[in-house]
């Protein structure tokens, strides 16, 4: 079910340059944020391009810090300003995955926003 929010306070993007990857594509696993609990900082093997990926969609090697994702993922973030309205279908971890009115999809952090649905 989709939930709507709008933005209460701005939030901008610290990677203009996001992580894309494909299910089942190798991964390094790294470090675990401490602000955001569940989001592993990931390298993909192939590329080297770095970025926050939600634990649930890592499938981590035992023992390992190599592992697979277990579906397509985009850390594309959205840039965002108080009064934008945005839908969701999915939140992971404090994030919210959005569509913009215009179109635009990505991440933003719930606690930017307030559901309105």
């Amino acid at each position: 079910m989709n939930r709507h929010f709008i933005v209460r306070k701005a939030h901008k993007s610290n990677y203009p340059d996001p992580l894309f990857v494909n299910k089942n594509e190798a991964i390094w696993i790294g470090r675990e944020d401490t602000e955001y609990p569940n989001w592993l900082f990931c390298r993909v093997k192939t590329t080297g391009k770095e970025g926050w990926v939600p634990k649930q969609i890592v499938h981590a090697e035992a023992g390992s810090k190599s592992g697979t994702v277990t579906e397509d993922y985009s850390a594309r973030e959205l840039n965002v300003e108080p009064g934008d309205k945005l839908e969701s279908n999915r939140e992971l971890n404090g994030w919210v995955w959005c569509v913009t009115e215009d179109g635009q999809a990505g991440w933003v952090p719930l606690e930017v926003l307030e559901c309105f649905t």
